[in-house]
């Protein structure tokens, strides 16, 4: 507002709303003097500050010299560009990146509206906090923790990025816990910023009852690809369980590697690998590592263009389940496959569609291996009528060729010879036909529509030249039902004739709730050489009834009940629901599922669970949640259950948990773990795991 020139002194005063800008600093205060002689500026009154990066200082004084980039404040507080704050009774500026504040008090979180001076949920004051700009982080010298103005932890010292830089290294917010397998326990990681490109992570997982666990990761990023690397190793103890049998397995060493890789080669081809591997089943569970019951590698190369896709990758499978269901998986070296769709209505009227496929299974030792090429042409075209009939067209013909060696039947029968040759060829027609009726009310709209299909296709022998390897798990539901090859893979084909007949209504309100009703069922011509196994739904003439309801009713209600009847006497064969649902303040949902046991196959028992979940919001911050899953198969009993309380706030959530699992000691998953997880904002989460009260050999 005013401006004095004090020539003799060469000092400039400006009072009232002043504003100086310098080298992308601009300063604003009531007032200013500037010393020319000795570039020193002394702002007073209402003093901000803002950096060219981002951050504003507020003081109650300033002095400084340099072109602003040293000098002194008193009263001084800091916005950072994250949102996290900071005040100090006095600061002093070094070389325009380096700000050193004496008892000085960090946090994230927002002050209270209502209440500036009531403390903040958490904060770290020091005697002394030194923002290095240059190297984008913050030390804290005789740090100590405070929860609502309640000290809670000391440090003598602390120090974390400042919020301006994504990649710093530094030691990563250490783990600590305790559980039956592995007792109390400690994990250390550092993180290494090697550069922009690529970064590594090493560390350590202590714990009382069994050697140390050694950590790494290594990540790199090119210009057209990624590749990650990634593991551990110890030497210790493990369960294993034989025949029924469990027993203890001493000093061996275990661990586990992972490696993703991705290359984009151009924009039409990439390549990429994920490989997985562990040292026995028991380690991933054990140290909580993973759940995963497979684990799957995988080197693969594929290609985009247009509606045209092509691959060519090889597979390899380790089962690591604990169950006597574990078999050992055959490797894929390689498979091809390609597919083509041409344009739509180029073609009569409708559009083609080609596949070509190769694989190669190989099995260790004498256990049967297998080659197979196959290709596939077809058509198909959708027709409207005036009336409002929609009729799909499609036909197809196809061929396979197979090559098998050490076969599994030659194994079984003396007689059989231990390699087979095989072709085979199939052509497929089928007319689809389905009637939609509306009728439109004042806020919803009924649909009713029928559909029938009519499948023709040529006879295919089944024979013992031609392995099952991939079509095993058919099962006949709602989704399928229309397909015109309803197998899961290729080995087998649903040949001959069948008539297919369901009905569908709906409820569709203009609000977008929508409910709607499902029931069909398939008719087979030929009683002779059903491919189809037993469970199926598919293995007599008239396959098993099979149905869907389903309910959505925006963030109200979201279900599906998908269900399968036996076609003789209406028997349940397969029911599964899904169910998601809010109201108000609680959140819950579940799944239940149950399938009846097959005589003569590897699921010989009735198998039904039911799993629920739930999370009631007491108020915008606090919550209490649960889950469970219960078997009500033969071993009849409480699988899992997991309950808790949590806090989200705007800079600090909170949530302890238990979870009681029971399955056989030796899977490494039975016991009672406690967790608890603390998050601060800016500073990271701090989280325990593995509390081990009990365990059971249910």
């Amino acid at each position: 507002d005013t401006l004095e020139n004090d020539e003799n002194n060469q000092i400039v005063t400006a009072v009232g709303n002043v504003e100086l800008i310098q080298s992308g600093r601009i300063l604003k205060a009531d007032r200013v003097s500037y010393n020319l002689a000795t570039d020193t500026v002394r702002a007073e009154g209402n003093v901000v500050l803002n950096e060219a990066t981002g951050e504003t200082y507020f003081a109650d004084e300033f002095e400084l010299t340099d072109q602003m980039k040293d000098g002194f404040a008193t009263g001084i507080r800091g916005l950072l560009t994250d949102g996290a704050r900071f005040s100090a009774t006095e600061g002093r500026r070094i070389g325009g990146t380096k700000l050193v504040m004496d008892d000085a008090v960090y946090t994230a979180c927002e002050p209270c509206k209502d209440n500036p001076e009531k403390p903040p949920v958490w904060q770290l004051a020091a005697s002394e906090v030194i923002h290095d700009e240059e190297e984008q982080r913050i030390i804290y010298r005789n740090a100590r923790l405070e929860m609502l103005g309640v000290p809670v932890l000391y440090t003598p010292y602390f120090s974390h990025p400042d919020g301006s830089v994504k990649q710093k290294s530094g030691f990563l917010v250490p783990g600590f816990g305790f559980d039956s397998e592995l007792g109390t326990n400690y994990q250390q990681e550092y993180y290494w910023a090697i550069d922009e490109s690529k970064d590594a992570t090493i560390g350590a997982m202590v714990a009382t009852d069994v050697n140390p666990l050694l950590l790494g990761e290594y990540r790199q990023r090119f210009e057209n690809a990624a590749l990650s690397i990634g593991g551990g190793i110890t030497y210790s103890d493990r369960l294993d369980t034989s025949a029924g049998i469990t027993e203890q397995k001493n000093d061996e060493v275990r661990g586990h590697l992972k490696v993703d890789g991705l290359w984009d080669i151009n924009d039409k081809w990439r390549a990429g690998i994920d490989s997985e591997w562990v040292s026995d089943d028991q380690y991933m569970r054990q140290y909580n590592i993973s759940a995963q019951d497979i684990l799957e590698n995988r080197v693969y190369a594929e290609r985009f263009s247009g509606r045209n896709y092509a691959t060519v990758q090889t597979l390899a499978f380790q089962d690591i389940r604990t169950s006597n269901r574990q078999e050992d998986q055959p490797g894929i070296l390689p498979e091809i496959k390609a597919s083509f769709i041409g344009e739509p209505n180029q073609t009569l009227g409708g559009r083609w569609h080609a596949n070509v496929s190769a694989l190669s299974l190989v099995r260790e030792g004498n256990d049967q291996d297998m080659g197979r090429a196959g290709a596939e042409l077809g058509w198909e075209r959708k027709l409207i009528s005036d009336s409002g009939l929609v009729t799909k067209i499609m036909t197809s013909g196809r061929a396979d060729a197979y090559y098998v060696s050490d076969r599994d039947v030659a194994s079984v029968t003396a007689a059989r010879s231990n390699s087979s040759k095989a072709v085979r060829g199939f052509i497929q027609g089928q007319v689809e036909t389905s009637y939609p009726m509306v009728n439109r009310f004042e806020n919803v709209q009924a649909v009713l529509e029928p559909v029938a299909a009519l499948t023709v296709g040529s006879n295919v022998n089944v024979n013992d030249d031609i392995p099952n390897e991939d079509s095993q798990d058919t099962v006949v539901d709602s989704m399928n039902l229309f397909e015109p090859d309803r197998f899961s893979g290729l080995d087998r084909i649903e040949d001959r004739s069948r008539v297919t007949y369901g009905l569908r209504s709906a409820l569709e309100g203009y609000n977008g709730y929508r409910g709607e009703i499902f029931l069909g069922q398939s008719y087979r011509f030929d009683s002779d050489d059903n491919p189809f196994t037993a469970g199926s739904g598919l293995d007599e003439k008239e396959s098993d009834y099979v149905g869907q309801i389903t309910a959505q009713l925006g963030d109200y209600l979201d279900a599906n009940y998908r269900f399968q009847l036996d076609s003789n006497d209406f028997s349940s064969q397969r029911h599964e629901a899904d169910l998601q649902s809010s109201l108000g303040p609680l959140i819950y949902g579940g799944r239940y599922f149950y399938g009846v046991g097959l005589q003569g196959t590897e699921v010989e028992e009735t198998r039904e669970q039911l799993t629920g979940y739930a999370t009631y919001y007491l108020n915008p911050e606090w919550y209490v949640f649960g889950s469970a899953r219960y078997d009500f198969g033969i071993d009849e009993g409480l699988r899992t259950a997991r309950y808790g309380v949590g806090y989200n706030g705007q800079c600090f959530n909170v949530a302890a948990s238990a979870q009681r699992t029971l399955t056989r000691d030796s899977t490494g998953d039975s016991g009672t773990e406690i967790f608890l997880r603390i998050g601060l904002k800016t500073l990271g989460e701090f989280e325990t795991s593995g509390l081990s009260v009990n365990s059971s050999e249910e």
